[in-house]
């Protein structure tokens, strides 16, 4: 039995992954924040579904659409669920993306 955080990603990666949009509209709080650190060209901070969706929109147009994530684990808990994925895609002029990465989502009301 999974915790029932770590469904509630599940299925944002799932929406992600099929472009089920109103499903990852559902499963986003308004007020989402996406903290990239870094600062490569999408470092920064993200504040709402607006931003969120823009800089998202932007990542699939520099990977031709073939940006997606492979979940390794996931772990979670009441207030927070932590990915472990590689994310992969491919760039024109440059190396195909190809990171591991470490990803922590905060829950509340069955929302990210």
């Amino acid at each position: 039995m999974i915790h029932p955080n770590e469904a509630i990603i599940r299925s944002l990666y799932d929406a992600f992954r099929s472009g089920d949009m109103a499903t990852v509209d559902r499963l986003l709080a308004d007020d989402v924040t996406w903290h990239a650190p870094g600062n490569a060209q999408h470092a920064g901070v993200r504040r709402g579904k607006a931003e969120l969706y823009a800089s998202m929109g932007r990542l699939a147009e520099l990977t031709t659409g073939t940006l997606r994530s492979e979940v390794v684990d996931i772990l979670a808990n009441e207030r927070r669920a932590v990915v472990i994925q590689r994310t992969l895609g491919h760039r024109d002029g440059r190396p195909d993306l190809d990171d591991r990465e470490v990803i922590v989502f905060e829950l509340r009301d069955g929302r990210v």
